[in-house]
């Protein structure tokens, strides 16, 4: 009897820790977002892979700040984007946050002088 209430109480214990950590990463998730939204940088990013699973996808972009390169998720694309790899797209990313941006996949950029001015080098270009 009192092996069944230590349970039930440890069963208790586990259920509100894991719906206190669910909580804390979606608040976690909103605060990043919002930091990017309000105090995040504009640059240029260039699309260079698409991972997928299931309903889930990664579209991940390298962009530069300061001279460094840096990699992050720019979200959901439509069907069949995955051919736009190599392709510039503008960018915010938050300057709190390492690796956490938000791509304009509808604001391709094409001005070769304005993609150099963002870090990359010709090569990266071509």
């Amino acid at each position: 009897m009192e092996s069944n209430r230590v349970t039930e109480k440890i069963s208790k214990v586990f259920v509100i820790a894991f719906i206190i950590g669910a909580l804390g990463m979606i608040i976690y998730g909103y605060r990043i977002k919002f930091d990017i939204e309000i105090n995040g940088k504009a640059s240029i990013g260039k699309y260079v892979s698409r991972n997928s699973w299931g309903k889930g996808e990664v579209n991940n972009l390298i962009y530069y700040v300061d001279g460094i390169k840096h990699e992050g998720n720019g979200g959901r694309v439509s069907k069949g984007f995955e051919n736009n790899i190599g392709k510039f797209y503008r960018i915010q990313y938050s300057t709190k946050y390492e690796n956490h941006i938000k791509a304009f996949f509808d604001q391709e950029v094409i001005d070769t002088l304005e993609i150099l001015k963002a870090g990359f080098s010709k090569s990266e270009i071509e």
